[in-house]
């Protein structure tokens, strides 16, 4: 039921006979549950939003008798013979949320084809599964009572379980675990027969998200007291979760990375002290033009022991602390401070791009930082532009929404960072005033080598064009990238072939002389 996937990268090697493929898939963990995972079934798999298909495995073009790129990105009316099939499909299986049943989907010469399916509705909002296998030619055509059964797809999501090396949990409905993979036994310390088919409540103690708080839960086997975080994603039907455990990390004492539940907050690290914070900045390129578009601050600690060590590797120390607005603040003024001192080019200075946490924009008071880094820095708030994190577009929140609100009137770039991630993400972007999307650097790892990798920036760029988006390449590593993401219709690219990160006296030098855009 396996088969290679083309995103993850390459598989680790795995003794478990019950997982014959682990692929390492420790960046980026939504890309394993929603995007890269799509090869590891033989059903077609469509993933859609309520009028646009926004992803597509190789098993639904070919039973669709479609190219990939006339499927990803078009409207989900296309699949249908007219607009009334359409809306009467629509309405059965994304408004009423039928289960189980048989759909026409018109093939690309205009016949009617029938399919078996079985619809995950609402994922997450506005976000759909259709998983559709060939129907039988005697049997009953498609219609609103017919609940034929596919019990090979009911496998489906436990299945992707056990196929991820980032550890998974799946909870049903009934609160029963339905699937953890190996990855997930490990970091508990438990067995599969202590795990699976139990009640959650009766093996784990899991602390829910309050509404509109970040979609973290904070978890813990019943058995050790020690707890760790876990991000919650929508399982496959309604009352359905997936829970995430953190992938493995630095252990900040100076130990080896492990992903054992963490000590006691206070003995792991040493705190984090502003006064051994320091920013680097890398460039972002126009390549059609040559000139330097932005630079990208990154954060930095002067660990006592370890050295200078990159923000990815104690973000995670920082918020167990609950220190990542602070720290953001601190980043966000020395960064505006930083790019004040950069020289201008026939009157123009490069924007500076400053990350920010979901923490931050919830608890931070955000604008007011803003406020004071522009004021503090006296650049001009259209050469600030901050990289939200791809979760906020999966959080329906007033307080964000009216934040984000509050930046773009004061003319700051609002851009989300690591896009490709969340499959969620394409259809919330409206709700946002975000000006453009960064490409994940394991989506562009792919670029130039992997056909679906190429095919999904293109429908990416191609979604974003309408929306009035800008798209980013990050992490471009050669000048094959650099070309086949120039003829995708990126041209803003950000990575090592464009220069290293700099400490900011460093970035200033290279800054002379260049010209800006």
């Amino acid at each position: 039921m396996l088969s290679p996937m083309k995103h993850a990268g390459p598989a680790r090697d795995n003794n478990n006979p019950d997982e014959p493929f682990v692929p390492d898939l420790s960046e980026g963990a939504e890309t394993g549950v929603y995007l890269a995972l799509l090869e590891l079934i033989d059903e077609g798999l469509i993933i859609t939003g309520d009028e646009r298909i926004i992803d597509a495995n190789s098993a639904a073009c070919r039973l669709l008798e479609r190219d990939y790129r006339q499927i990803a990105g078009r409207p989900l009316t296309e699949l249908f013979v007219d607009e009334q099939a359409f809306l009467e499909a629509r309405a059965r299986v994304l408004i009423q949320g039928e289960m189980r049943g048989t759909l026409q989907i018109a093939l690309p010469d205009g016949s009617p084809r029938t399919f078996r399916f079985v619809a995950a509705a609402r994922l997450r909002p506005g976000i759909h599964a259709l998983i559709l296998s060939p129907e039988h030619p005697t049997d009953t055509p498609a219609g609103p009572s017919d609940t034929a059964p596919v019990a090979q797809a009911d496998s489906v999501w436990p299945r992707l379980a056990a196929a991820l090396a980032q550890a998974v949990i799946v909870i049903d409905e009934r609160n029963r675990i339905s699937a953890a993979n190996a990855a997930a036994l490990d970091t508990l310390g438990m067995t599969r027969s202590e795990l699976i088919g139990h009640n959650a409540d009766h093996c784990l103690d899991i602390h829910w998200p309050a509404p509109g708080a970040p979609p973290v839960a904070r978890i813990s086997p019943r058995s050790n007291p020690q707890a760790l975080d876990a991000r919650v994603l929508a399982g496959p039907r309604d009352g359905w979760h997936l829970l995430l455990l953190p992938p493995p990390r630095m252990n900040l004492t100076g130990g080896t990375a492990s992903a054992d539940p963490r000590p006691p907050r206070g003995l792991q690290h040493p705190r984090i002290e502003s006064t051994r914070l320091d920013l680097h900045f890398q460039p972002l390129v126009n390549v059609r033009s040559g000139a330097i578009h932005a630079g990208e601050a990154l954060l930095r600690w002067h660990h006592p022991r370890l050295g200078l060590i990159p923000f990815r590797d104690f973000a995670g120390a920082a918020r167990d602390d609950g220190r990542l607005p602070e720290l953001g603040g601190w980043a966000l003024r020395a960064a505006c401070r930083a790019a004040n001192s950069w020289p201008l080019t026939q009157g123009r200075a490069p924007t500076v791009t400053v990350n920010i946490a979901i923490e931050q924009i919830m608890h931070g008071a955000l604008v007011q930082q803003v406020i004071t880094a522009l004021s503090e820095s006296g650049i001009a708030p259209k050469r600030l532009e901050l990289d939200l994190d791809e979760a906020v577009l999966a959080v329906p929140d007033d307080n964000i929404s009216a934040t984000l609100s509050s930046l773009a009137s004061l003319g700051v770039r609002l851009a989300i960072d690591d896009f490709g991630h969340g499959l969620n993400s394409m259809p919330r972007l409206r709700r946002y005033p975000i000006q453009a999307l960064k490409l994940a650097p394991e989506l562009v790892s792919g670029v130039g080598k992997d056909d679906d990798s190429n095919a999904l920036v293109e429908a990416i760029v191609c979604m974003a064009a309408p929306l009035g988006l800008k798209v980013l390449a990050r992490g471009v590593e050669n000048e094959a990238q650099q070309s086949f993401l120039l003829a995708l219709g990126c041209g803003l690219q950000q990575g090592p072939l464009f220069g290293a990160p700099m400490a900011d006296v460093e970035f200033a030098r290279f800054l002379s002389g260049q010209l800006f855009c």
